[in-house]
This record gives structure tokens, sequence and C-alpha cells, in this order.
């Protein structure tokens, strides 16, 4: 039998909220104190991992699809890492799904590992080899400064506890190490469809346990430890369906240009965000 449990703001701690929109039945807030959008209440940890049994297989997905849906992410964050880190380094990816970002880095000559609470992608993903865990990021123990680049496709969102798992993640990295966080940001289309008597399940319910404006992921990361971010539009998916993949190239393209025509100061809402987190080298005053 299902269990939900009423929580307090992640980001801020406050108990104070006011309704955003309620999807299958799933009521999202956001806090009036930081701005922070989430489900409350919310399945508890054992509803919620009985439901992500068959999550990568949702809507006939498979391997294939979420290649492809992550594709031109996935090339982007490897040549950044390769620059950053020439050498290479040690790689930690959280919610590695089928593997598919594992083996663009283990080829690129990095030490990968990935983690994932799906027994059916870790399993697809050690068939090719590669270092995949069945476990959580709250269950995995992380060694301290140990990785120099932590990824995060689409993971936060889904996390009971966002802020303890960043502050992990922040512990595990190296100094001058590196967090790469892709997170939705779908409240501002929410609001607009809810205005304009439009029905939309946007957020994902009962997946989505959060939902993160540009101002509450870098709360998030200040308060882990990390001493700087950049928040930035990423590359767009490409989802299977023609429909919604025209909807997210159109959106996805239209949030590069603006980003770049304002010289990064302008972040289109209701388009995910692609966070580069940065963990400041020891001795160094800042970055």
């Amino acid at each position: 039998m299902a269990e939900f449990n009423y929580v307090a703001c992640n980001n801020c701690g406050m108990d104070d909220a006011s309704i955003v929109a309620v999807q299958r039945d799933f009521r999202y807030v956001k806090c009036r104190g930081c701005g922070l959008v989430y489900m409350n209440p919310r399945p508890d940890a054992g509803t919620l991992q009985d439901l992500y049994a068959a999550y990568h297989q949702r809507n006939g997905k498979d391997g294939s699809s979420w290649e492809v849906l992550m594709k031109e992410n996935f090339r982007t964050v490897a040549q950044l890492l390769t620059n950053r880190f020439p050498s290479g380094g040690r790689l930690l990816d959280i919610g590695c799904g089928y593997g598919h970002f594992l083996e663009i880095m283990e080829r690129k000559g990095w030490n990968v590992k990935g983690i994932d609470p799906s027994e059916h992608t870790v399993s697809y993903a050690r068939k090719k080899g590669l270092n995949a865990v069945r476990t959580t990021v709250d269950e995995e123990p992380l060694p301290e400064e140990t990785f120099h680049a932590v990824t995060m496709f689409y993971v936060l969102e889904h996390l009971l506890d966002p802020l303890a798992a960043l502050k992990k993640i922040y512990l595990s990295l190296i100094p001058g190490g590196l967090a790469v966080i892709r997170v939705p940001h779908t409240t501002p289309l929410v609001r607009l469809l809810s205005i304009l008597h439009i029905h939309n399940d946007l957020y994902d319910a009962p997946f989505h346990l959060y939902d993160f404006s540009p101002r509450t992921i870098r709360g998030l990361l200040a308060r882990a430890g990390f001493s700087s971010n950049e928040v930035t539009p990423g590359e767009p998916t490409s989802p299977p369906l023609t429909a919604e993949r025209i909807v997210s190239v159109l959106s996805g393209s239209s949030a590069k240009f603006l980003y770049k025509l304002s010289g990064g100061l302008l972040l289109l809402p209701g388009t995910s965000k692609t966070i580069y987190a940065f963990k400041q080298e020891k001795g160094a005053k800042g970055l």
C-alpha cells in the first residue's frame, strides 16, 4: 500500500507553500520563502522504488530511444569535460540508465562508474562491459575527493533529498572538480497552460518530485558548498515522437539563441537547464 509523506522545503527548510498545480492527483506547491517547487505530499521511498521498476520502458522506449533523446547533451558535456581535463580522470554518472554516457567517456580514456536504481538498465550497461551498479546516490558510499567529474542528467528532480545528494557529490569531487546537472524547469509552462485552460501533465507525476528554476538550483548548490556555478540552456533533447521533438528543438534552440545574444544573462523560462557547478581548488580564493 502506497504511503505518502508531507515535507518542508528542501532548499530553505520553510514549511509554508502555495499550490501551483494538481496533476494526476499529485499536488505541486511553491515555497513562499525561496520559490522551490515540489510535490507535497509525496510517495515514500518504497513506493517510488516500485514505480521506477519499469520507468525506462515507458511509452515503448528502449536503450536506442534513450540514446537518441540525450545524444546532443552527452556530446556537448563530453567535449566540455575533455577540454577541462585533457588527461582524463574519474567520472561518476548518477542515474546512468543504459550507460550511453559512460560508454562515450570510457572511449575517451576516462575511468568511469555509473549507478542507477533500475536493474533493467544496469544489466544492459553491464552486458556492454561497463562499470554500472544497481543502487542510488543515497545508498552508495562515495569516497571523498575521488572524482574529477560527477554527472546527473535528469536525476535531481527525482530525488527525495536533492540537497543531501549535492552535499555528498561535493565531498566526492576532487578540488577543482566539476558537477554537471541537467534539470527541467517546467513551472512557467504549467502556469501558462493553466491560464489558457489547457490540461497538461508536464510535471510527469509521480516521478518528478521537484522543479528547479535558476534561482532555486543556485541556492541548493551554494548550500551544498559549490564555489561557483554556470546555469545554461544546454542542448535540446530529441524525443522519439515527432511533435515532441519539434517542440523540444524549437524551444531549446530559442533558449540557446537568447542566452548567447544576451551574453549569458537571459535564460528562457520553461526550458530545461544544464548546470556546471565547480568545487574550488585548495588555496584558491575564487573561480
